[in-house]
């Protein structure tokens, strides 16, 4: 009966070994917001990094790979569970299965794979076991979304070396994660300026992306203009009322005007004792000033002009 139950136990852990080993989708690790984790595990840190030694052949890898999987109860005919087994012929961690680099380096693996994609296949053992390796991983869907990350980071970073503007480098933490530094910076809305404002108080550890975001927060700080409140003070608008002055007529103006024929009628009724030659020189000496009425007087035409002057000389 006892032998029984050992039999068993040891079946049951023969199947519960298989089962944690015969899959072929990498387990990933994740942040509590769902984001890929990818640096190094602890076993990766534990494990050796090794001496790239002989590559084997393509034929070679897939042979001892479909082993590994028939030999711990997986499908042999499952080509993507035997490619997770096969084994890295090349880098320092050669010797390590494809699922497991991804699980345990993440972030070397998707360097590896963004390296590969540039590479044509060549008819040699490295060539090959790196084709296989990017075969693998075109059928993970977080693979192809982390090198899209990692290609435009490197493309980012190849532009702040060239301008010289660490604010081209990408934002690789929060909610702004996959921006430029001076994006996030220039960025109006509260979420952003938010974000700003804790970077300058906040202890970042050094040589992270979260120090060099405050490095460059604080430089352009430091760089930029006072902010200083501008108030625009217009003058009340007071209408002033145009008021026309009319000037008296000079003296001058008033003795050359001509006389009216009112004027002269009025001096005619008058100097009926005046003898003609008084009465001429009355008629032709200048006008007195006088104070302008205010209805304006029409002035003589010549024609009546020529007339007055014909009465005058008719009385002489």
């Amino acid at each position: 009966m006892l032998l029984e139950l050992l039999h068993q136990r040891h079946f049951l852990e023969g199947i519960k070994k298989r089962t944690l080993i015969m899959y072929a989708h990498p387990l990933f690790r994740k942040t509590p917001q769902g984001r890929l984790l990818v640096g190094l595990t602890e076993e990766a840190n534990r494990s050796e990094i090794v001496v790239a030694g002989r590559a084997w052949c393509k034929e070679e890898v897939l042979s001892k790979a479909t082993a590994f999987v028939r030999q711990n109860g997986g499908d042999p005919g499952d080509q993507f569970l035997v490619l997770a087994h096969c084994k890295i012929q090349f880098g320092k961690r050669q010797g390590q299965r494809f699922r497991w680099l991804l699980e345990n380096s993440l972030g070397y693996a998707v360097y590896l794979v963004s390296s590969i994609m540039g590479e044509e296949e060549r008819d040699n053992p490295l060539s090959a076991s790196k084709h296989l390796f990017l075969r693998y991983t075109s059928h993970i869907r977080e693979i192809g979304e982390a090198v899209e990350v990692y290609q435009k980071k490197q493309a980012m970073l190849q532009e702040a070396q060239r301008t010289g503007d660490s604010g081209c480098l990408m934002v690789e933490f929060g909610d702004f994660k996959g921006k430029s530094m001076k994006e996030v910076y220039e960025d109006r809305s509260k979420e952003a300026q938010s974000l700003i404002t804790y970077l300058k108080k906040a202890k970042a550890r050094p040589k992270t992306n979260m120090a060099l975001f405050k490095t460059y927060v604080l430089k352009r700080q430091a760089s930029a203009p006072a902010d200083l409140p501008t108030v625009t003070v217009s003058a009340p608008s007071t209408a002033v009322p145009t008021a026309t002055v009319t000037a008296p007529p000079s003296p001058t103006a008033t003795q050359s005007r001509p006389l009216t024929a009112a004027s002269v009628k009025a001096l005619l009724a008058r100097g009926k004792h005046l003898s003609p030659s008084q009465l001429a020189q009355k008629i032709m000496s200048p006008a007195k000033p006088c104070q302008p009425s205010a209805a304006r007087r029409r002035l003589f035409t010549c024609g009546e002009l020529q007339l007055m002057h014909t009465d005058v000389s008719m009385m002489c």
